[in-house]
């Protein structure tokens, strides 16, 4: 309490501590300092909103009256926000608007949401893969049930002596089902309490995984499992030695005791729970196939959109960001920090090109702002929309990007128009030249080069178009790979009324271990108060903004195989179960001259059998479902066959192997001794 801190080379005085847990109100972002709303424009220096109430920037919560639910806020203010946008409509900003968007901006209302909701980003990106993960954890629950459930009854079979014996001396079903369904408590608890034990050592591991070091330790989503994750827990182990633990319980609790206590179990061929177990063991197939084709269809995913690339070589690129505008440099001031360090850069060893960059790619974020084309009559739903960067010279050199047409921005593209729109941000001081992309060129200039031709900021009427088209470059991506390529614009920053925070991007000879040192040696030399943040290379940029792919797709594949794992070992002991019941029949047919192989193929004729009931069943089923992972999808059809084709093979194939080991091992019974098994 009352230190203090200077924040944008303000001074400010501490006068209180929020409560220890309260990140902000931006999910995933946690806030460390709080200042008045007043301090806008120290806050951000190049964007003074509050001297225009048009500007959207301000988040508004309330807490409702006791009684008063949400509905009924929204539509007691609503009056309220349409007195306000009708007065907006008549301020001298909206004299040239056209009557489309007059009537579009009058159609604003007001719309409530419950304060955990919020506006974030984070939450809507995170919502539909986690969904997915938890389908998947929910079928490895029902596999790890299924095999608990085949266990269960194996355990039964053997101790069908046992229980018999209990029977015979007075004990009541009721108290034998009680103890077994004890004893599968037991071994439930002792796996969640394994599996808590996991999930709590997992949380560092995928945060370091899926998230850049410089960001991981500013993101306050945790992984570790709170109160209500425990009790999810405890309750899904109970349901489940309920409903899996029962049926084995009951079975057991019915043994025939007469035909039990004069060891004719062991020549039973098959028992009576084998139906069963083999019913469960074609169901863990079904669901491990299921598994297994959408991790596939996630991992090709992943690839193809990896190998789409962002349009330009990503090796040995490096990309930071500064914003000198924080700490109280004016435009001229930050215009020549910047130009100052690009020099100093491109002279340090090890690096062949700077430029610079307003919008980072493939971060996810955008600029984008209405424009006039010269000789395009835009329909008045259809106003060009461009997203927008402001660049350095050279950043297209740098990137690698061609140049289709004209030229790249140069040192001398300085110069500004003093006419214009406001709209969009910019004031009337606009670039005189621009630079757009293939996309923009093929959609507002098909059939006429656009060098030479003009666009303005702002769709009124009347919108002058002065900024000259000096260039067109190949089409790359924006905010993340899986996004159409958009018409794009660039501007040259040193003609910009705004030089804010910008991207280094750097492109070295050298590993970027060998060049970060000098890097930060040459900010600090300029400025030691000017922080640089958020260093990577485009590749980790590219593996930021596919970390939901990647974790959808990593886990996705450890599901896959963690059920196809539990369906072998299902299957294995069905089989091994099985061989063990036959012993005699076994023997019986190998001492009447039956071979090996006949053997062999007697087994696994089951094992084919229950293998093909699985896979007739699970694809069609994953064909049905695969259309509700549509939109996680990038490339590919959600019945995509080569993925279908190769998840069944490979299934099958570990499956029948499996199921080999304990057919080989039924031809290989000594039939004498066969004959002799009891």
């Amino acid at each position: 309490m009352n230190q203090t801190l200077v924040v944008n080379g303000h001074n400010m005085t501490v006068i209180g501590v929020a409560q220890a847990g309260f990140d902000g109100i931006q999910l995933g972002h946690a806030t460390k300092v709080f200042v008045p709303v007043a301090m806008k424009a120290q806050m951000t220096p190049l964007w003074d909103a509050m001297k225009d109430r048009r500007w959207r920037w301000v988040n508004a919560f309330g807490r409702l009256k006791p009684g008063v639910s949400i509905k009924q806020a929204q539509a007691a203010l609503q009056p309220f926000m349409h007195s306000m946008i009708e007065m907006e409509v008549k301020e001298p900003a909206f004299h040239n608007a056209s009557d489309y968007a007059r009537r579009e901006f009058l159609k604003n209302s007001i719309e409530l949401l419950p304060g955990s909701q919020g506006q974030s980003y984070l939450r809507m990106e995170l919502s539909t893969p986690l969904w997915v993960l938890m389908a998947l954890t929910g079928t490895v629950l029902l596999l790890a049930c299924a095999n608990l459930a085949n266990l269960m009854l194996a355990r039964a079979a053997s101790r069908e002596r046992e229980m018999a014996v209990r029977l015979a001396i007075g004990a009541g079903r009721r108290r034998i089902i009680g103890q077994l369904l004890v004893e599968s408590l037991l071994l439930s608890t002792l796996g969640a309490t394994l599996g808590l034990a996991l999930a709590f050592g997992a949380d560092q591991f995928l945060l370091a995984a899926y998230l850049p070091a410089d960001s991981a330790g500013e993101v306050t989503i945790s992984a570790i499992p709170d109160v209500r994750i425990l009790l999810f827990t405890i309750a899904v182990m109970f349901l489940t030695v309920v409903f899996f633990g029962l049926a084995p319980a009951i079975h057991s609790s019915r043994a025939d005791v007469a035909p039990t206590l004069k060891d004719q179990a062991g020549s039973v061929v098959g028992g009576g729970n084998v139906a069963l177990r083999k019913g469960l063991v074609a169901a863990q197939v079904t669901l491990s196939l299921l598994l297994l084709i959408g991790a596939g269809l996630f991992l090709r995913t992943l690839n193809n959109l990896r190998d789409l690339g962002p349009g330009f070589s990503a090796e040995k690129l490096v990309g930071f960001n500064l914003d000198p505008s924080l700490n109280g440099y004016a435009v001229e001031r930050a215009r020549n920090f910047y130009l100052r360090l690009t020099d100093d850069l491109a002279a340090t060893p090890g690096v062949r090109a700077v430029s610079l960059a307003s919008m980072r790619i493939l971060e996810g974020g955008e600029w984008d702002s209405s424009m006039t084309v010269e000789g395009y009559a835009a329909r008045a739903d259809q106003t060009p929309e461009p997203y927008m960067n402001s660049i350095s010279p050279g950043y297209f050199a740098t990137l690698g990007v061609p140049i289709l047409a004209g030229r790249e921005f140069t040192s001398k593209d300085t110069r500004n128009l003093s006419h214009g729109h406001p709209e969009d941000g910019l004031n009337d001081h606009v670039p005189a030249t621009i630079i757009i992309n293939e996309s923009f060129a093929k959609k507002y200039f098909a059939g006429r080069s656009p060098l030479g031709l003009h666009l303005g900021f702002g769709s009124d009427p009347g919108t002058r178009t002065d900024m000259e088209i000096i260039g067109v470059v190949k089409d790359i991506k924006y905010t993340n790979l899986r996004d159409e390529i958009p018409a794009q614009a660039y501007i040259p920053y040193l003609a910009s009324p705004y030089v804010g925070g910008m991207t280094v991007y750097l492109r070295t000879t050298l590993d970027l271990r060998q060049v970060i040192g000098a890097v930060r040696r040459k900010v600090r030399d300029l400025d030691p108060n000017v922080p640089v943040y958020a260093m990577r290379t485009t590749q980790e940029q590219i593996d930021l903004s596919l970390r939901n792919e990647r974790l959808v797709a990593s886990l996705s594949t450890v599901f896959g195989a963690l059920a196809t794992l539990l369906a072998v070992i299902g299957l294995y002991g069905v089989m091994a179960y099985t061989v063990a019941r036959r012993t005699r029949e076994i023997g019986i047919r190998m001492a009447l001259g039956a071979e090996q192989g006949n053997v062999i193929w007697m087994i696994m004729r089951e094992v084919l059998l229950l293998v093909g009931v699985g896979v007739i069943i699970g694809v069609p089923l994953a064909i049905g479902l695969s259309s509700l992972i549509k939109s996680q999808l990038f490339g590919m059809a959600p019945h995509d066959p080569v993925t279908l084709t190769l998840a069944t093979i490979g299934l099958a194939a570990v499956a029948c192997l499996a199921g080999f080991v304990p057919a080989l091992r039924a031809s290989r019974v000594d039939p004498t001794r066969a004959l002799r098994y009891e």
